[in-house]
């Protein structure tokens, strides 16, 4: 069942050559992909989150009703020396299941 869609975006230029296919094949966490592969480790995040109303692409993307309750999260990680490598943008479906996340 849809439940989440993330929107995340990585500057080009840390992840040369990342690719659909590369990420398809990898059977893990996308942070240990990143850590494998390229060499940066994500150590800490900082996230906001606030309920919305799924729009229309949303609705689309997840099978809900347009206007069904959710919940955003926006979310920024850094590496090391408090660099900011990925901004994320989630939307996630919270009648079937809990946001848990645990940011160490």
């Amino acid at each position: 069942v849809p439940t989440v869609v993330d929107d995340i975006y990585l500057p080009g230029v840390l992840f040369k050559g990342l690719t659909a296919d590369l990420l398809s094949g990898y059977d893990g966490p996308l942070y240990g992909f990143l850590e494998t592969e390229f060499g940066i480790n994500m150590v800490r995040a900082e996230e906001k989150l606030r309920a919305v109303s799924a729009d229309q692409d949303m609705s689309a993307l997840l099978g809900i009703p347009k206007d069904t309750p959710m919940l955003k999260v926006d979310r920024i990680s850094y590496t090391y020396a408090d660099r900011p490598v990925e901004l994320r943008m989630g939307h996630y479906v919270t009648d079937r299941y809990h946001y848990r996340n645990s940011l160490n």
